[in-house]
């Protein structure tokens, strides 16, 4: 009888793989000849690659990157610090050390440097099981897929002695077999460090598992290892895996993300360049769980499917990092909202060579504080060699601000450049704020002007390994708080805490920009506005309504950086405060629609929450200026003025701090005008039953029965935004109306 590998396609790499990672390895009979030989490499790169790097390292950004290879490769071997216990940090450098040197073997004929790949392969050991870090799944990709990748680099230079070739891979396969056995089939791992998160951790764990199985299919666990590794990245990637949504955000935060979008695209370049044809898989369904939100997953053990290609444009691939772009920082760095730092996005400009467009060229290019990412979470130096294609012109964005309602993420951006002016705001539900590394910020917003992160989310301090970060609670973001908390504390693992918020009423317009987040908490709904006027300033009006009883503590509670160890400049005042810091500062003014408002700082005990953070480059846990304006009553509601401004900026000047006062309006409504160079805007908010006839002190009578109001008294261009009215009126002019008052208006 004819052998099970032979058939269409057994002649081929493609075939053999396909043919081994099917039946746990093939053999050669007396019926059927010994399947071809490999062709090295076929995973970070294949043959074709040589000629393409080889032709372009002398010119710029290749010559960099290949400086950068050999400065990694010129690297020292690094002990395990313990010799009883086997080191990720260690191994992971030594790992990629070796496929750097491995790299420019192959590229240049470099003997000295096969023989120090060679040689860190032969120092490496494999008694993984020695370690003691519960979490080591999630640093594996560095030692496994840089092991690997300098294993098949050397395969296709000359002078690897078989023996050493076959004892590398006797031990990449061993530790694959052990991590595999600790993590997937014990069940107390699984669960634990894969089953409850969903995220980053499988993504990890899959993509290294999955390239060990890629590049030794003979091993007789490769079948297994190949199944479950694609079975996870084809469902977390998918639609069905909840990580990430329609609109191409991803439920655990930017940070995160980038742990799991980098291994994520050396695997799938690496399925690519092994399979020219679409490979099949069979389902395993091990890490499935029921838990809420991922019971509808549909998985069915041993159901064969065939492997669809996320390198491709439109996919959710792409849309989550057309998503990591989105929320970018004008300087570049991507906000510390939820679990995170200031990180860079890696891998982005991959996508060139594969369809991808040049905005994200340009993000990797213009990111002022890392240009030119490529390890965060993965050593990507080589790939960006291998595949970056200059030929795609780097493009700035097309569009400005973004609303992402998926995601819970509105992005307010007056521009590119890193002097913009820009704006979070948080509306999280279901999926996206299920996830491990979530925090309780519906609703809560952040901003940044003029190159300087102002308004903060403030970031990942977490002291204990085994507990949530201090900062994961209300008290720390941006929101109303009543009675000192606003939704549910996080909890453990998938006891997510939080409640559902809503991205509605948005509005991208010319001038003026409006989206609307809402949230349940408290007994209270929790509708808050953000309007942002000509890229210059943002009005937020929150409003709130309660079926409780009787009166309760609210505040609207704000971080800003700068203060106590961020230094710079903190100045309460009575009715908000300033946060400056050595390029810019923002001025913030609140008022309430109940009377008895106060500015109040909350108790500062020294790196405790609320005033701790730990967000930049350098990982610093300091401590910046909050405020409280703070009032007992049943439902009040709070309007508040963000008016950044560039530092030294003259007087008069577009970016020179803004004027505002206060407008008496009567009692149950409150009222800011804002000075712009050339205009001045009246923003209002009425309590409901508060009089409908308005008259400003020295200026036009206002006839409104909206709940929120903005519009432009002096100046050009006119506009006017009204929210849950039918009509608003200037000395009788009707300048927005409603059919009802359900919605919102923006005229302009």
């Amino acid at each position: 009888m004819p052998h099970a590998c032979l058939g269409p396609g057994a002649g081929t790499l493609a075939g053999a793989l396909a043919c081994a990672l099917a039946l746990g390895g093939c053999s050669g009979t007396d019926e059927t000849p010994a399947p071809p030989a490999r062709i090295h490499p076929h995973l970070m790169v294949t043959p074709a690659e040589r000629d393409v790097v080889l032709a372009r390292v002398d010119r710029e950004p290749y010559t960099a990157m290949l400086e950068r290879v050999r400065d990694v490769a010129a690297r020292s071997y690094e002990d395990d610090p313990d010799p009883l216990h086997w080191d990720s940090g260690a191994n992971g450098r030594n790992a990629e050390t070796a496929q750097a040197n491995a790299l420019i073997a192959w590229l240049f004929a470099d003997a000295a440097a096969a023989d120090k790949a060679r040689d860190f392969l032969a120092r490496l050991e494999s008694d993984w099981e020695t370690n003691t870090v519960w979490d080591i799944n999630i640093r594996m990709p560095h030692t496994l897929m840089g092991y690997t990748n300098a294993w098949d680099l050397l395969m296709a230079t000359p002078g690897y002695p078989a023996e050493q070739s076959a004892a590398a891979a006797a031990k990449l396969t061993d530790i694959n077999r052990k991590f595999f056995a600790k993590y997937l089939e014990n069940g107390v791992f699984r669960a634990l460090l894969l089953g409850s998160t969903q995220n980053n951790h499988p993504i990890r764990t899959a993509a290294a598992i999955g390239y060990v199985a890629l590049a030794f299919p003979e091993d007789l666990d490769a079948r297994k290892w190949a199944n479950w590794a694609a079975s996870e990245l084809d469902y977390l990637w998918g639609p069905k895996g909840h990580y990430v949504q329609p609109d191409g955000g991803v439920s655990e935060g930017p940070f995160y993300f980038g742990f799991a979008w980098g291994v994520s695209a050396a695997f799938f370049v690496a399925l690519r360049n092994t399979f020219p044809e679409a490979p099949s898989f069979e389902r395993d369904c091990r890490n499935r769980v029921d838990d809420d939100p991922w019971g509808d997953h549909g998985c069915v053990e041993g159901e064969p499917f065939t492997w669809q290609d996320p390198l491709v444009p439109g996919s959710r691939f792409e849309l989550s990092a057309a998503w990591s772009l989105a929320l970018r920082l004008p300087r570049g760095a991507r906000p510390p909202e939820g679990d995170a730092y200031f990180n860079a996005f890696n891998g982005g400009a991959l996508l060139s060579a594969f369809g991808g467009d040049g905005t994200f060229r340009w993000d990797w290019e213009s990111n002022l504080d890392e240009p030119y990412a490529m390890t965060h979470g993965a050593d990507l130096v080589a790939h960006h060699l291998a595949y970056f294609d200059d030929a795609v012109a780097a493009t700035e964005p097309a569009f400005t601000t973004r609303f992402l309602p998926d995601a819970g993420h509105a992005v307010f951006r007056s521009d590119w450049s890193p002097d913009a002016r820009w704006l979070l705001l948080l509306a999280e539900h279901g999926d996206v704020r299920k996830t491990v590394h979530d925090h309780v910020d519906g609703t809560s917003f952040s901003l940044a002007a003029y190159g300087e992160y102002l308004l903060v989310d403030p970031g990942y301090y977490k002291p204990e390994e085994t507990d949530n970060a201090k900062t994961a609670h209300s008290p720390s973001h941006n929101v109303v708080l009543i009675d000192g908390r606003s939704a549910p504390d996080k909890g453990l693992l998938t006891d997510f805490g939080d409640a559902d918020a809503f991205l509605r009423n948005t509005h991208d317009g010319s001038y003026v920009e409006y989206a609307e987040a809402q949230q349940d908490y408290q007994e209270t709904h929790v509708e808050r506005s953000v309007v942002f006027v000509g890229g210059r300033y943002f009005v937020v009006a929150d409003r709130l309504a309660t079926t409780h009883a009787t009166p309760r503590a609210h505040a609207f509670r704000l971080h800003g950086w700068a203060g106590y160890g961020s230094g710079g400049v903190f100045l309460p005042g009575s009715d908000g405060a300033r946060w400056e810091r050595p390029l810019a500062g923002v001025d913030v003014r609140v008022a309430c629609t109940d009377p008895g408002m106060a500015v109040v700082e909350p108790p500062f005990v020294d790196v405790t929450v609320p005033h701790v953070q730990q967000f930049d480059l350098q990982r610093t846990i300091t401590t910046h200026g909050v405020i409280d304006a703070a009032v007992t009553a049943l439902a009040p509601s709070f309007l508040a003025l963000l008016l950044p401004y560039r530092v030294g900026a003259a007087s008069g000047a577009d970016d020179a701090p803004l004027a505002s006062e206060p407008v008496d309006l009567g009692a149950g409504v409150v009222g800011w005008l804002v000075h712009t160079p050339g205009a001045t805007d009246l923003a209002l908010l009425r309590r409901p039953g508060a009089p409908a006839s308005l008259q400003v002190p020295g200026g036009p009578l206002i006839d409104t029965d909206a709940e929120l109001a903005l519009v432009r008294l002096v100046g050009s261009p006119p506009f006017a935004v009204m929210a849950r009215g039918t009509s608003l009126a200037l000395d009788g002019v009707v300048v927005a109306s409603a059919p009802d008052a359900t919605g919102v208006v923006v005229e302009e």
